[in-house]
């Protein structure tokens, strides 16, 4: 095993950052109060709480919002659907990019008398406006979900979206989404899960133009244990977990160090994000550059995921046809380099990336894809050396025959 460790599955989660962590610690000592009592040190946690919580509604450029804090992502996607109960949607809809809290809580749940409408993905790994399109021209005859309630006078749909795919890293199309929802008679509740999205891309509420967005600081250098449910003022939402925190939305003493963590990390991401971009997008090219290049010399034919669409920074998914991917990724530990066969919260399934499958690769292609994914502490050498030891993986798992038939 190699001495130094590289980490390429930023994906999953990235290191605190020591800002980050020192604010925390500083907030835990300072401000160790319960925001909801009333005395002086009560006062000054909730004013801490209030002032963290308008600055990352300020820094994403949400003026007009409610900031629901969670115990993470996976928490904000389940209340962004389950909060929607009183709109009495006639159908939710997700895709196989959306992550699995979102698919979860649509297929589980039994509070809706409502259709499940899982819709495809196109080439690019993005959701299939054709289908979004269709479904929403049709669900006023409600003749493409059969399943669904009628309503004839106020049809309304719950659909979620990726903005950035964790498996792939492909961005959402988000202006032809806008443009087939404002052209539909049918109401559409419109939910985006940026937890990929956050200081990789510019992001801005209202330009997203939904109804919540939900995201966790985690991975971009903020703490674990923290996520966000980001709603539009307006939306008839209710509360999953009552209790008179957090406008009544939802009960619990609010983690105010977490909290503080996730403002600074918010704030750090969207400063840094320019830089970052074009930083991490340069690292991206150069590592697929050396990585496909050797591949090639030693008769293995690389497949770029999604190669030609729109892709996040951050991620690349590279397939390495006729090599078993598990294979790949313990030898790839062995060598001291963190990798990732698909999403962190699947990472006990022997099952491929659902989003892979969605878009109809080759099986030889979905058997061997790999994910590599940066953050703000992967530098240059990190993947000059990362890349000679996978050009040597690669070499290893095709001279011992760890494949796959062709």
């Amino acid at each position: 095993m190699s001495s130094r460790e590289i980490y390429l599955d930023h994906a999953a989660t990235t290191p605190v950052d020591p800002v980050v962590a020192d604010t925390m610690t500083r907030i835990q000592i300072r401000c160790f109060a319960n925001p909801s009592s009333p005395h002086a040190a009560g006062r000054r946690a909730y004013q801490k709480l209030d002032e963290s919580r308008t600055q990352i509604l300020k820094d994403l450029k949400c003026p007009d919002a409610t900031l629901i804090f969670t115990s993470g992502a996976t928490e904000a996607n389940y209340l962004a659907l389950f909060g929607i109960k009183n709109q009495a949607p006639t159908a939710l809809v997700t895709s196989q990019r959306d992550h699995e809290s979102l698919r979860g809580a649509a297929e589980s749940l039994d509070v809706f008398s409502a259709a499940r409408v899982t819709l495809p993905l196109d080439q690019k790994g993005c959701l299939c406006t054709r289908s979004l399109n269709d479904l929403l021209s049709s669900t006023k005859q409600n003749t493409s979900i059969k399943t669904a309630p009628t309503n004839e006078i106020n049809p309304n749909i719950f659909l979620s979206t990726t903005l950035v795919c964790g498996q792939t890293g492909t961005i959402e199309n988000m202006p032809e989404i806008h443009k087939i929802i404002n052209g539909s008679v049918t109401r559409c509740t419109l939910h985006v899960d940026a937890t990929q999205a956050v200081g990789k891309i510019p992001i801005s509420f209202t330009d997203i133009n939904a109804t919540s967005l939900t995201f966790a600081p985690h991975k971009f250098g903020g703490p674990r244990g923290i996520g966000c449910l980001i709603v539009k003022k307006d939306a008839e939402y209710s509360p999953v977990f009552p209790g008179p925190q957090q406008f009544e939305m939802r009960g619990g003493t609010e983690p105010l160090a977490l909290i503080a963590g996730c403002q600074k990390a918010v704030q750090q991401a969207v400063e840094r994000q320019q830089i970052e971009t074009l930083r991490l997008a340069r690292l991206k090219d150069t590592f697929e550059s050396i990585v496909c290049e050797y591949a090639r010399r030693i008769s293995v034919t690389p497949v770029i995921v999604c190669q030609n669409a729109p892709r996040s920074p951050h991620i690349t998914t590279i397939a390495f046809p006729g090599i078993d991917r598990q294979a790949f990724m313990m030898a790839a530990d062995l060598e001291g380099i963190a990798v990732a066969t698909g999403t962190a919260c699947a990472s006990g399934s022997q099952e491929p990336a659902p989003a892979l499958i969605a878009i109809n690769l080759s099986k030889p292609v979905i058997q061997s894809a790999i994910r590599f994914s940066f953050g703000y502490t992967t530098i240059e050498s990190d993947l000059k050396e990362a890349s000679e030891r996978i050009c040597q993986i690669l070499k290893n798992c095709t001279s011992r025959h760890l494949i796959y038939p062709r």
